[in-house]
């Protein structure tokens, strides 16, 4: 299975990660870049119409561990602008997490768009929910950090899951 999953995202075996799901793929991306690279920075942003799995990520780091959190609005359409993304990041960012397809109103984020432009940030990681879009849409997830799947929305089974981490991305292991 690890071997077929490296080989559809053209990744290395290491580059993926089975978990539990999405909830906790998500957790894991997120809290395991914000632990590990809390020296660089303690800005994080994400956007306002995100699944709980994030959003509860995201307040837990800002309630508990200090971290500064830019939520991003989401507009008419139910998508984030790139114009927000970019006003929104300091030289203390460290990550931008964003859904690639809303799991509620079907809104389709322009995810390469983000990515390309997070090419110039080489300090910020970008972790993508794809959990709506694997097997639906095609997206090229070439330039992302992190995607978190769960199994069960691609006919796998239920309580299963996938984080795919770039081998640039070193995450601070959640259980010890």
């Amino acid at each position: 299975a690890r071997q077929q999953i490296a080989k559809l995202f053209k990744l290395k075996e290491n580059e993926v990660i089975f978990t539990s799901g999405a909830t906790e793929s998500n957790n894991l991306a997120i809290k395991g870049v914000c632990f590990k690279y809390s020296n660089r920075g303690k800005h994080i942003i994400t956007s306002a119409g995100e699944h709980a799995s994030v959003l509860n990520s995201f307040h837990q780091l800002e309630e508990k561990f200090g971290f500064r959190v830019t939520y991003l609005p989401i507009y008419d359409d139910g998508k984030v602008r790139l114009d927000d993304l970019k006003k929104a990041i300091t030289d203390d960012t460290i990550l931008v997490s964003i859904m690639a397809v809303n799991n509620e109103v079907g809104s389709i984020n322009d995810i390469e768009e983000i990515a390309s432009y997070l090419k110039s940030f080489p300090k910020i990681m970008f972790h993508v929910d794809a959990t709506q879009a694997i097997g639906k849409i095609d997206l090229s997830y070439r330039d992302v950090d992190l995607v978190s799947i769960s199994a069960h929305k691609i006919n796998g089974f239920k309580g299963s899951g996938v984080l795919l981490k770039k081998e640039n991305a070193d995450l601070a292991p959640l259980l010890s």
